[in-house]
């Protein structure tokens, strides 16, 4: 008589070795994040707009002494405002991400080695999303909300499996912090 058994795969798998409540813990991280970035992404369309933009860049160009004209900064915003408000949503959700996946999701140490190579996902990352917005609105036309959004869920699942298999794979638990 054989004897079936399940092993380390498939769901019994995740929940032996704690696979499970890391993913639990990704997703609740990931989109505490991800709200934020949606938080952000909408205070830029609804409060700040391009007019607001645009006087934030004429400023920080009159304070670095660069001579802009109005109509070209305006023009620019414009054109650019889903690339413009994706990256600086990105950059604000970045910090929840850091914090949160290396201390809670991954239980890492937040080392250099490990903040270099989320910063390099992350670059990588955020070029991939503004490459995925500006082809939506280039070959479908699509603008607003809806590129923004969906190159934000994309870079989601991607993000993940990066983290997991190369940034934090070989990185130091946080209980062995007071191993030599």
């Amino acid at each position: 008589m054989s004897v079936v058994t399940c092993g380390n795969s498939g769901i019994f798998g995740l929940l032996k070795n704690g696979e499970f409540l890391r993913i639990v813990r990704f997703l609740i991280v990931g989109g505490l994040a991800t709200l934020v970035d949606l938080a952000v992404t909408v205070f830029m369309f609804q409060v700040v707009g391009t007019d607001g933009l645009s006087s934030c860049v004429l400023a920080l160009a009159g304070f670095v002494g660069a001579d802009c004209s109005v109509e070209a900064v305006s023009d620019a915003v414009c054109r650019y405002f889903e690339e413009t408000v994706s990256v600086i949503s990105f950059c604000v959700a970045f910090s929840v991400s850091f914090f949160g996946h290396s201390r809670v999701t991954f239980r890492k140490k937040g080392t250099v080695d490990v903040f270099m190579k989320l910063i390099t996902l992350s670059v990588v990352t955020l070029c991939l999303r503004a490459g995925i917005i500006s082809m939506m609105k280039i070959w479908l036309g699509l603008y607003g909300y809806v590129p923004v959004v969906s190159a934000m869920v994309i870079v989601t699942v991607l993000s993940y499996a990066g983290s997991k298999y190369w940034v934090f794979r070989k990185a130091a638990d946080i209980a062995d912090k007071n191993k030599g």
